[in-house]
């Protein structure tokens, strides 16, 4: 399939004009054929897809926006958990081995190892925690950012413009109650 082709497809996911079979992927109706317009579609009708398709994109858009913060507290929180449990470690260590070499006991190789090695294995894993929170934030950012760029040049292309009001209820990070308000216009 050609490149201009694949670009065109993303017009047909909004059209009502679509037609999916599964051996030769979305095909317009009414020419059983491969889209095969330059930049626009003269037979494209916009239906339900449209309105589902702003509203899944703004509302995924919405919750980036909003878990922003989450995602820096967590990166804070959780680096400053890692480097406090590095600290702690190097303090524990040099308080042992004060305390061993002036009472003058043997020294158990293996566990006085073993212990510092679990509380760095710790750190690190804390400090994971605090890059991947900021990491996945910024990858889903980026994705829906181009999601909706993408969707909202070919509403441009079409003379459409909307506007959607979001209210995101509930649970904070992951909201089960969404409400929304889109309005559709064409220029």
């Amino acid at each position: 399939m050609k490149n201009n082709s694949i670009k065109n497809l993303k017009h047909c996911h909004l059209c009502k004009n679509k037609l999916y079979k599964i051996e030769f992927g979305t095909h317009c109706s009414l020419t059983n054929k491969a889209p095969a317009f330059e930049t626009k579609c003269d037979k494209i009708v916009f239906d339900y897809n449209l309105e589902d398709k702003i509203k899944l994109i703004n509302i995924e858009f919405e919750r980036v926006r909003i878990e922003k913060k989450w995602a820096y507290l967590y990166f804070i929180t959780f680096l400053i958990m890692g480097i406090g449990m590095l600290i702690f470690t190097y303090h524990f260590v040099e308080y042992c081995t004060n305390i061993l070499n002036k009472r003058m006991i043997s020294l158990n190789t293996a566990l006085f190892i073993t212990i510092p090695i679990i509380f760095i294995s710790i750190s690190f894993v804390l400090i994971s925690y605090a890059f991947g929170a900021i990491n996945r934030h910024r990858n889903d950012k980026k994705v829906i950012e181009a999601k909706k760029n993408e969707l909202d040049k070919i509403l441009t292309i079409y003379n459409i413009v909307y506007t959607i009001k979001i209210k995101l209820k509930d649970r904070i990070l992951k909201p089960t109650n969404v409400e929304t308000e889109l309005k559709i216009m064409k220029k």
